[in-house]
Formats: structure tokens, sequence, C-alpha cells
């Protein structure tokens, strides 16, 4: 038998949906994923980044990302392997880790950094480590593994971890290929990343096209350039899928109504073979168009358990009773719209408007008034990717 991986990214602790917490879905979701890794046995879990939604999260979700990697290691039983994703502070990340890595687990914050020291651990040992890889030992399966980390490489994380001289035309393959070039051998070598690669699938075309307009080919890796890995753990799409070589684990939610409904889980990996493995723990994400509040009232009890957003005929007025009979029918009602004919239609959320504090609710209210729809979460990852790079001088 070889070393069993279990693959899984994109949490996003801590997101919202319009402004509504879904933090004990996410509980749900990592309580089962932590008893399916323990029943399939595994010695490896990796996290291919974006662990959290933003760079500053709340106390709670930096709670549930410390007891969960732990109850995963269980003190070193089994290797825990954590890269940083675009939404994630690195150093906050990693800020936990003379905790962390006496529990066998290994965060990789900044490309290019040495992730960890040579030490021995109850189901593994770390054999060697360098510049953005470390090589883990499995002595009760007699296998190693040589794992090449790469945590979201924004160029300028790439000079803030690597030193690695970069020509303003330098794109992200020439700089793959510089990180790659440090990996000693190739044997048993496996990439564990927070990247797109050119064939990826987005939630939804819209989302590709708009990220496209945005980034163009800058951040976007050929699939070739994976050729000299046995398998490729990436993170950073948020629809589970890949090839032989490669695979996205996906989000453990969905976090929009346009997203498709497709399982949530993550991959169990073992000698080149793939098996998706389902977890739930999300509630469903239900978009109901009504023609009347007596309808809506009437459809209410099928829904007690999802996330809702109503859409009405345009014209319909409703009253503040009938909004309440609304809000009282669904327990999780998040927005109320009307389809207007051959007209774009615009989302009336519940409650108070965006903070300035949530720059990504700044940025979809702007969107909204600007086009008449909600943004693709692609875009509002590239926004707030480049708003980071800002507001924390790293695109100086």
């Amino acid at each position: 038998m070889g070393v069993r991986v279990f693959h899984t990214a994109d949490w996003h602790l801590g997101k919202t949906l319009f402004r509504k917490p879904r933090l004990p879905e996410q509980r749900r979701f990592l309580e089962n994923l932590v008893a399916e890794v323990r029943r399939l046995d595994v010695d490896l879990v990796v996290i291919a980044g974006d662990v959290f939604d933003t760079y500053t999260p709340s106390a709670a979700a930096e709670e549930l990302y410390f007891e969960t990697v732990s109850e995963l290691s269980q003190d070193g039983a089994r290797a825990v392997v954590v890269v940083a994703g675009n939404h994630d502070s690195p150093d906050r990340l990693r800020a936990p880790r003379s905790l962390m890595v006496p529990r066998g687990i290994i965060v990789s914050a900044y490309p290019g950094m040495v992730p960890a020291s040579l030490k021995r651990f109850a189901g593994f040992s770390v054999l060697d480590a360098g510049p953005g890889w470390i090589h883990l030992a499995f002595p009760h399966k007699g296998a190693d593994l040589l794992l090449h980390l790469v945590p979201f490489a924004s160029f300028p994380r790439l000079r803030e971890g690597t030193g690695i001289s970069l020509e303003p035309d330098t794109t992200f393959p020439e700089a793959f290929r510089a990180l790659r070039e440090v990996v000693p051998g190739r044997r048993n070598r496996v990439l564990v990343g927070h990247l797109y690669v050119r064939r990826g699938l987005f939630a939804t075309s819209e989302d590709r096209e708009d990220v496209m307009d945005v980034l163009g080919d800058a951040y976007l890796l050929p699939p070739e350039e994976l050729s000299g890995y046995r398998a490729a753990f990436l993170g950073h799409l948020h629809l589970p899928h890949g090839d032989d070589l490669w695979r996205y684990a996906g989000a453990p939610l969905a976090f929009g109504f346009g997203d498709p409904p497709v399982p949530r889980g993550g991959w169990l990996w073992e000698d080149g073979n793939w098996e998706f493995v389902e977890i739930g723990g999300g509630m469903e994400l239900v978009r109901l168009e009504v023609d009347s509040v007596d309808e809506a009232l009437a459809r209410a009890q099928d829904h007690s358990d999802s996330w809702v957003y109503l859409t009405f005929p345009a014209g319909l007025e409703l009253t503040r009773e009938e909004m309440r009979s609304l809000q009282r029918a669904y327990p999780h009602l998040v927005g109320i719209g009307f389809a207007v004919p051959g007209a774009v239609e615009v989302p009336t959320e519940l409650g108070k408007g965006p903070s300035l504090e949530d720059p990504a609710a700044l940025f979809r209210e702007f969107y909204r008034q600007a086009k008449g729809s909600e943004p693709p979460e692609g875009l509002v990852e590239v926004f707030l990717e480049h708003f980071r790079e800002v507001a924390t001088g790293e695109a100086a």
C-alpha cells in the first residue's frame, strides 16, 4: 500500500452569504471531514489554500481552523500540510507555528520559504526540507513523498519569500519554473499549490471571462508544467475537478446562488488513483421564483433548511407585514428580488448596507449599482487580492 493522501482546499472560514454567517455549516463540514480522514486511515492531509475568507478572520474562525488541523493531525499520527491562499494572510496563517509544528502541522506561508525543520513524529518523519519543499517518510508504509509547496504566488509574495529577481515582464510560468528548480530530484514528487491551471474549471463561464479580463494569462499555469509530478493537489477554484495528474478539491460549500449543484468533499489519492469522497455539512442554496406572497408562504415548508432567495414579478409591492411574514416563514431568507422582463434582476438584501470594514461587500454593492447584477466570485477574489496588496504595502 502507498501513502494515502486526503486533499481539501478553499474552506473560506468566516465567509458570509448576504452577511449571514456560515461558520456553523463550515464547522459541520470540518467535523465530518475529520471523521472521514480517520475512517479512511489517511497518512497525509493537504490543505491547498484559502483557509480563511479574509486577511483578518474572526477569533471564532481562527479557533475552528486550529481545532480542525489539530484533530486531523492527532499529535503527529498523520501529517497535515497547509499552504496559504490569496485570501489568507501568510503571517497570520503561520503565527501559531510554535504550537502547530510539535503536532505535525506544517504551514507554508510564502513561496520558497523553508517549511519545517527535521523532526520525527508518531506517524511520519521529516527527512529533509529546503526552500519551498519538504521530504516526508511514512515508515509504517515503507514509503516517502517529496512535497513541492507553492502557496499563492503573487509577485509581491514571491519577492517576500524567495528573493527571486523578477523582471517586470516575468510570467507566472517562468516564476513557477524558478521555484521548481530548487526542489531536489523528481522521484515521488508531488505538488501542493494554490494556483490557476489553464484548463481549470470556474464555477460559471462568467467567472472565467471576468477573471481573464482582469488577469489575462498572468497567473495561468499551462498544465504541461505539471508533467514532472506524480500528482498535483490544487486550490483556488471552487468546483472539484481535474484530470489524472492534477485535481482541485473545490470549496466545501456553495458560495453563491449561481454555483452549480455539485457534490462537495475532497479527494483521496493513493499510488496515482483518485477517489472523490463526498462530505456533507453545507445547506442548499435555493432561488425561488414565485408569483405571489401566498405562493411563497405555501412553499416555505419545503425549504426550511435552505438558504433562500425569493424572486417576485416586477410591479408587485410588498407591505411591511408581508415582509415580516416571509422572514418568519423562511428562517434562512437572505434576499428578495423582482424580475423585470428584459432586464437584469437587481437583488435586494435584507438588513443594513455594507460596512466600510468589509471591502468585499462594498465591491459587490458597487458592481450591482454599475451593472445591475451580482459580481462573479472570481472577480471579487481578484479585487480583494489587489486591495490587500495595496492595503498592506505589497504593491509597492
